[in-house]
């Protein structure tokens, strides 16, 4: 049995038709709400595509710092995939879980999906039969190159000047959204940080992408990426399968070459189908590209500032760009360690750090006023809450605390 992908028709997908709705204005970027929680359809025109595009955007709420930047993964199939992956983002960046930091979720939803996610034009199909007649669903294939254009120079340009972006992306995509995030990776590497691939269909056009990761994946050579790659069930119990195989060969290919400070990982998924193997790769995808986000397992009486801005100096490094830790995070957990008398100094260091990371935040130094309210240091909670009150003069809650401490 042929994998459901193969059909030749569009797959007809919930946020697909939620955008349907809205209207389409040439020219123009429209924005709409999806969900109270679930972002917004953004309608944009390409000049390079030569139609309008609808874009689904999510992006995380912190009222304690409405300027607070995001990295941001990019999601092709963005009608099937775009609702997992702001769950995913949402609940593995909750406070009380804190395994990836919190994520601008881009949805890219298709107009023309074997146009744009397609390396080269073929109409063979994936048992090798070509398809030249007038209604083969192939007919236009060979469209990535013009797709990538579109994202690098109108896509990505829009996303950052109107969103609140860290330079850190993230490209990821299934079946051929997979086959185009792995021709991204090898030719325009520089245009995403990080590449998550679900099941790519190497079968394509007689294993074209394959041949072009063979002549360009040298020995020894450089690439500075993150990839995860993955597959299901594509025929996984038929013995020299092409889908499985292919991949095989790939995950083959990167070991042999040895290619310097390209981070991979493989992960067969044998009992899931090509429908269903998303669900968990995304997720694998996510906690290995941040695998080295949580901050290592620290005792109340042993936490200090300088673990903690040691880790997050070395997270810097890895992701290329200034990384703090979040100050709610931190606030929270110097909270819970005032509470108890023996890990009370330990949570005043955490505050202190706080307000030298976030030197404009009043809630960042009424924290630290109360807990050394807590100690006893009158003068230093004054000074605290005075500097609060400066940076936030409208708080009354912070000029009543001062007030009482001024008695």
């Amino acid at each position: 049995m042929k994998p459901s992908f193969l059909k030749n028709k569009h797959f007809t997908f919930l946020f697909l038709s939620i955008a349907l709705f809205f209207s389409v204005k040439a020219n123009a970027q429209k924005i709409e709400p999806i969900k109270s929680d679930q972002g917004e359809v953004v309608t944009i025109h390409s000049n390079i595509l030569n139609e309008d595009r609808k874009i689904l955007i999510y992006t995380p709420k912190d009222s304690d710092n409405p300027e607070k930047k995001y990295q941001v993964i990019y999601v092709l199939d963005a009608d099937n995939h775009f609702t997992q992956m702001v769950e995913y983002s949402k609940y593995l960046s909750r406070q009380d879980v804190n395994a990836i930091p919190p994520l601008i979720v881009v949805g890219i939803t298709n107009t023309n999906r074997n146009r744009d996610l397609t390396p080269s034009h073929s109409t063979t199909d994936y048992s090798g039969k070509p398809d030249t007649t007038a209604n083969s669903p192939y007919k236009n294939s060979g469209g990535n190159e013009r797709f990538f254009q579109f994202i690098q120079k109108e896509l990505i340009p829009y996303v950052n000047s109107n969103y609140k972006t860290q330079p850190y992306r993230i490209f990821a995509g299934h079946s051929f959204g997979a086959l185009t995030t792995i021709n991204c990776l090898l030719n325009y590497p520089d245009m995403f940080d990080a590449y998550i691939a679900v099941s790519p269909s190497f079968w394509w056009d007689q294993k074209f992408l394959l041949k072009l990761a063979d002549n360009k994946l040298k020995a020894g050579s450089t690439l500075s990426k993150t990839l995860f790659f993955s597959n299901g069930n594509e025929d996984y119990s038929s013995p020299g399968s092409p889908f499985h195989t292919n991949i095989l060969k790939f995950d083959s290919l990167l070991k042999k070459r040895n290619i310097k400070e390209l981070d991979f990982e493989y992960t067969a998924y044998p009992i899931e189908s090509h429908m269903t193997v998303p669900i968990k790769s995304y997720y694998d995808g996510l906690r290995f590209i941040y695998r080295q986000w949580v901050l290592p397992s620290i005792k109340d009486e042993e936490v200090n500032s300088e673990i903690i801005m040691k880790h997050y100096k070395e997270l810097s490094q890895r992701f290329k760009y200034s990384i703090l830790p979040d100050e709610a995070y931190i606030n929270n957990w110097a909270q819970w360690l005032v509470k108890t008398p023996a890990t009370l100094n330990n949570g005043i260091k955490l505050l202190e750090m706080n307000v030298i990371n976030y030197p404009s935040s009043s809630s960042a130094f009424a924290a630290l006023g109360a807990a050394y309210v807590v100690k006893g240091e009158k003068q230093k909670a004054i000074a605290s809450y005075k500097k609060a009150s400066e940076l936030n003069p409208t708080s009354t809650e912070i000029k009543l605390r001062l007030q009482e401490l001024q008695k």
